[in-house]
């Protein structure tokens, strides 16, 4: 099986690279078939014997592939990264073509290794930012002349971005910060500042400083150099970005902001065709850097690194949770007639990796990056899986809007056909994905990223059917040959094994779908219970609050009762006596006005009665008259009491003595 010839409708030349494993007992999976001359272009993955289920073995075509003793000097010229840097310089009075290089796999296969490099090795973006650097040396816009050419560069840009001269932006971040007035907006240009000299500057830092010469030095790449337009001259423009969550963030703004005022809530921005872009789309609003030499590049590379969402996983110790696009916009005008500026990008793009939940043990947000990971990859897949399907004669519409990720790889890789009136025309960009796998690690995954990444792919020795084949070929033959029937109105064992291949992808599909859903199922109800016990609690703090409330104030409430009623008696006990004294001084000056005569000749004789029964009556008048007055008195003193009881225990006494000193 040959992979197929390269034609107008394909998207990448996709490169196999095997990672050194390092699992001593794991078993090995993976064939490479070797060729007599030149690099092998087939692999043969064979399921482990520890597999229960009856699977075939399969044979898959890449453009090359890359076996675990390659190094990355050998990818760097094995991949075509060179012509990818000749076609963005452009030929001599043409304009440059775009181009991509991105890496896939599953996490912890060696995808950041490829294109980032490590401590002590340089990866393909450091490789291919000194290729750049070397071959428009000369070229290149002298940081002298820098301030004379920014205002034009700043307008040719058609992203709506903010541009700084590399100087300017560095020095935001770690020197002083006085250089704040050097950026420049593509709408609205102000004067530029003079040049930082914060590099020279020592110790004057905010933060650390990357030093281009700790960065590692090799593999060395003085061999490459690609030969420049010599009528034209150069600008390199750097910018950073990196998707997260389907949306997109820069990541050279959150490191200049971030050090200005301390905290930076981070915007997302748009990918959107722009004013002075009608017929292409761009991300808008950017921070883009103009770098004079390597260092500057590196420099600013490493800026934005540092910003780049990452985690520990079970499956990774630093697993990248976000898709991370490093873009150098190559400027290019003539040299003499200082015409307008042309632009081509290279985008290099270090993609997450793919995860299953069960073996990275996520939880929480990074449970819920892992399913957007794992989703645009998915949609990565259909696109690339179309785009094998077009090499074979189909017309299929590669589906590359389905998610930003997609977007951002495929929108620029076809010829504008919505705009038939624009008269620039744009070459289609030149794309190359790299394939990292480890022939020892996860199957399942590996066999997944591999079945749409090849640019063919081959059942070679079918396996003893399963239940589940034996059923799906039953149901072929019912319902009648389809896409894959043959003449003879029967399904042929390929087709039965790709059905059958569909349907244990979208097995796997559901459950990692399940496993993630039952994870974030089990967090709502544990979140729920403890909203719930904490809700309990609220409601019996409340109601124990409330009844001690509720005590305090009929406490308080039978104080102030208990005192209202000891003043009103007080006050009723006074008025009495006040009354009491009252009637006691009116008595006792009634008392005073009467005089008692006794007769002295009482009792002499029968003759002289008269007079004596005369005074008797006389005195039972008076009596009668005095006990009116009493009443009269007894009558007032009611009509001035606020109480209805009667107290003539005194008169009743004076009564009782008057009585006695009035009889005879």
């Amino acid at each position: 099986m040959e992979p197929p010839s390269k034609s107008s409708a394909s998207l990448f030349d996709v490169y196999l690279r095997l990672r050194p494993s390092f699992h001593p007992n794991a078993e090995r999976f993976m064939d490479v078939e070797e060729l007599e001359s030149g690099l092998p272009k087939h692999i043969t993955i064979k399921p482990p014997a520890s597999d229960q289920r009856k699977r075939a073995v399969e044979k898959f075509a890449f453009t090359s592939v890359f076996q675990e003793d390659a190094k990355q000097i050998d990818l760097f010229e094995g991949t075509g990264v060179v012509p990818l840097i000749e076609g963005v310089l452009g030929p001599e009075n043409k304009e440059g073509r775009d181009g991509l290089l991105a890496t896939l796999g599953v996490t912890g296969s060696g995808k950041s290794h490829t294109i980032l490099g490590s401590k002590s090795q340089r990866g393909l973006t450091q490789m291919t930012l000194d290729v750049l650097f070397q071959s428009t040396g000369s070229q290149l816009v002298h940081p002298s002349c820098i301030n004379a050419v920014f205002p034009s560069i700043a307008a040719a840009d058609v992203s709506e971005a903010q541009l700084f001269p590399a100087a300017v932006y560095l020095d935001n971040i770690y020197g002083d910060g006085q250089s704040e007035r050097g950026g420049y907006n593509s709408r609205a240009q102000t004067p530029m500042m003079e040049r930082s000299s914060f590099l020279s500057a020592p110790g004057g830092s905010r933060r650390n400083i990357p030093r281009p010469s700790a960065l590692p030095q090799s593999p060395s790449v003085q061999d490459f150099v690609v030969e420049a337009d010599q009528t034209a001259e150069y600008a390199l423009v750097v910018s950073m970005y990196e998707v997260y969550n389907d949306r997109i963030f820069d990541l050279l703004t959150a490191s200049m902001s971030t050090n200005k005022i301390g905290t930076y809530k981070r915007r997302a921005l748009l990918f959107k065709s722009t004013e002075q872009s009608p017929d292409r789309k761009v991300v808008a609003g950017l921070r883009k850097v103009v770098c004079s030499n390597l260092d500057e590049a590196l420099m600013v590379l490493e800026t934005g690194l540092l910003e780049r969402r990452v985690a520990g996983t079970g499956s990774n110790a630093v697993s990248s949770r976000s898709h991370g696009f490093f873009c150098v916009e190559v400027k290019k005008r003539n040299r003499v007639q200082k015409g307008p500026w042309s632009s081509s990008t290279l985008t290099i793009v270090d993609l997450a990796g793919s995860e299953r939940a069960r073996n990275a043990k996520t939880a929480g947000a990074t449970l819920a990056e892992a399913g957007k990971i794992n989703e645009s990859l998915m949609y990565l897949g259909q696109c690339m899986q179309m785009q094998s399907d077009n090499q074979e004669g189909s017309k299929n519409i590669v589906p590359f809007r389905q998610c930003k990720l997609t977007e951002l790889l495929f929108s620029n890789s076809f010829p504008n056909a919505s705009n038939h009136h624009s008269h620039h025309h744009r070459n289609p960009q030149k794309a190359i994905m790299i394939v990292t796998a480890d022939p020892m690690g996860d199957f399942n995954a590996t066999s997944q990223i591999l079945r749409y990444s090849a640019l063919a792919r081959e059942v070679t020795i079918p396996r003893i059917p399963s239940v589940t084949s034996t059923i799906l070929s039953g149901a072929v033959l019912q319902n009648g040959p389809k896409h894959h029937g043959n003449s003879s109105g029967r399904s042929s064992p390929t087709a039965l094994h790709e059905e059958l291949e569909h349907a244990q992808q979208e097995v796997a599909r559901l459950n990692e779908e399940l496993d993630v859903i039952s994870l974030q199922l089990q967090e709502e109800t544990s979140r729920r219970q403890n909203a719930e016990h904490s809700w309990h609690a609220a409601t019996s703090n409340l109601e124990t609050l409330e009844a001690e409330i509720r005590e305090q104030c009929f406490a308080e409430m039978e104080e102030r009762i208990e005192a209202e009623r000891r003043r009103w008696k007080g006050a009723w006990d006074e008025e009495n006596d006040r009354q009491d004294e009252h009637i006691d001084r009116k008595i006792e000056i009634l008392a005073r006005g009467i005089n008692v005569y006794e007769d002295e000749t009482s009792g002499a004789g029968e003759g002289d009665g008269a007079p004596a029964d005369d005074r008797f009556e006389g005195l039972e008048r008076e009596n009668q008259m005095l006990k009116r007055k009493l009443d009269d008195l007894e009558r007032e003193k009611l009509s001035r009491s606020p109480s209805k009881k009667m107290r003539v225990l005194k008169s009743k006494k004076w009564e009782v003595d008057s009585g006695e000193n009035l009889s005879p």
